[in-house]
């Protein structure tokens, strides 16, 4: 059973509807600052009012984009899949009539840091249509089900590919994101992100990637990432947490606080498809790391050097000899011919892919054993 801190769960940062005039005073002193931001704003206009709208939009630079055409058109085959050409327009028709015109019909979705305005279909009917393709592999009855869900994603380098997966997936409704930490060109080998993103905080990258997908869903971003002072009201209102960071100690004390609270844990690594889920709703009794390491382990800054470091962080994956032989190759030399530990792309998506198969499977109720181990595709396919 989850328990609660009352007063201090952090409220989600849903998209805000707005009317004409508060787009207008938004675009005339922004909140935050548009190279800043990561949230979405809905503009709901009424009959009439779409010049102005345009106008307003073309004295603050901002790009009007209309692909709503289109989304009706997949909206009539949702919702008729049998039906004729004619029968899909005359569909389109009487609905856009029957919510006062085109221009006027669903949202215009303003985002601050592409300077875009877009035209999308409403909540609920953006919902519909992006998740149809889902079905049936996640029937329609699961899809209202997660959305209902609330994800916590902890470091967002491994975590930001899930993220993005859980999003696109509409395994929730709400998302909390944290990391402290801020994108370097070394990270491009292997994240979902830009050269023109560099410096910019992680979180706020995968919640603009999230919002770019679905800029309904509720979000929170915590750009201080997640320290123990904060930890209880990051996981507050959790369904599911999905921890990819790097501090030892705020890894167990992490554990800590979501055994006794019974929220459950998936972790993956991007090294030999390592995978670790402690479901501690079903399984109390798992003890944090699946009882490899029994006390916190020091801070990073304890560590002589980045191998110890890394050494101790292999501990509760079976050690050092359970990483490959490339990575522990690789990891001897840092320091020396190498400044930073290797990740790849492939295997950050891989793990990425074993989160959402097992955030889905939880969140929908599924009674996981604890699972400790590798997936290594090496192994798997041997020469």
């Amino acid at each position: 059973m989850r328990t609660e801190s009352a007063g201090r769960r952090p409220a989600p940062q849903v998209n805000v509807m707005l009317d004409l005039a508060a787009f207008a005073a938004e675009l005339a002193s922004p909140v935050t600052a548009p190279s800043a931001s990561w949230q979405p704003w809905t503009v709901r206009l009424v009959a009439g009012e779409f010049e102005r709208f345009a106008a307003l939009c073309r004295a603050h630079g901002v790009a009007v984009l209309d692909p709503i055409d289109r989304q009706l058109g997949e909206l009539a085959a949702v919702r008729l899949p049998g039906s004729s050409g004619a029968e899909r327009e005359r569909f389109i028709a009487e609905t856009v009539a029957a919510h006062g015109g085109r221009s006027v019909y669903g949202n215009w979705v303003y985002l601050p840091w592409e300077a875009r305005a877009v035209h999308l279909l409403d909540r609920d009917e953006y919902f519909e249509v992006i998740t149809d393709r889902n079905r049936d592999k996640i029937t329609r009855e699961e899809q209202l089900r997660l959305r209902t869900m609330r994800v916590g994603v902890v470091g967002l380098s491994v975590g930001g590919e899930a993220a993005v997966s859980v999003a696109q997936e509409h395994l929730c409704g709400e998302m909390v994101l944290a990391d402290f930490d801020r994108l370097d060109l070394s990270n491009l080998n292997r994240l979902g992100a830009g050269f023109d993103d560099l410096g910019r905080n992680k979180a706020v990258i995968v919640a603009r990637r999230i919002a770019r997908i679905d800029p309904y869903l509720g979000l929170t971003v915590l750009e201080e990432g997640v320290t123990e002072s904060n930890l209880d009201g990051f996981l507050d209102g959790l369904d599911l947490l999905i921890e990819e960071c790097d501090g030892l100690s705020i890894k167990h004390e992490i554990r800590q606080r979501a055994r006794t609270r019974g929220l459950n844990i998936v972790f993956a690594a991007d090294e030999r498809g390592f995978l670790s889920i402690e479901p501690y709703a079903h399984f109390p009794e798992l003890l944090p790391f699946h009882g490899r390491i029994e006390a916190a382990q020091p801070p990073r800054v304890a560590f002589a050097t980045t191998l110890d470091f890394m050494r101790a962080l292999t501990e509760w994956m079976g050690g050092w000899d359970r990483i490959s032989e490339r990575s522990r190759r690789s990891l001897e030399q840092i320091g020396a011919t190498l400044c930073g530990y290797p990740q790849l792309a492939s295997e950050a998506r891989f793990a990425a892919g074993q989160i959402g198969h097992v955030a889905r499977r939880l969140l929908l109720g599924d009674r996981i054993r604890p699972f400790l181990g590798n997936l290594d595709l090496d192994e798997l396919l041997p020469l």
